[in-house]
């Protein structure tokens, strides 16, 4: 199954599963979060649907490290759906990426 982490890290961007255990690192970073649901057929598990969601922090949009993530899911012709929100109180831009992954194991 795909190692979500690694695959991001490719991105050359800092990258932690939900937060960062201390502080944060300089901006720009990813936070990802991952909700797999597992299942199959005849008694045996096979098949991983993960709803994974892709939050990218930067000091404004920053279009090099969302072509770098981007070009991640167009290579394995990942479909995604793309927001851009403004986090006021800690002056910093937040982009979310959502899509889902189907893994046979």
């Amino acid at each position: 199954m795909l190692d979500i982490e690694t695959w991001l890290e490719t991105t050359g961007l800092k990258v932690a599963e939900e937060t960062f255990i201390n502080a944060p690192p300089p901006l720009p970073y990813i936070n990802f979060k991952n909700k797999p649901d597992i299942g199959g057929a005849d008694s045996k598990n096979c098949i991983s649907n993960s709803a994974v969601t892709v939050e990218l922090y930067s000091l404004r949009i920053d279009k090099i490290s969302e072509d770098k993530i981007e070009i991640l899911l167009n290579e394995k012709a990942i479909q995604y759906s793309k927001e851009h929100i403004w986090i006021d109180t800690e002056q910093m831009m937040e982009t979310i990426y959502d899509f889902g992954i189907t893994e046979k194991f």
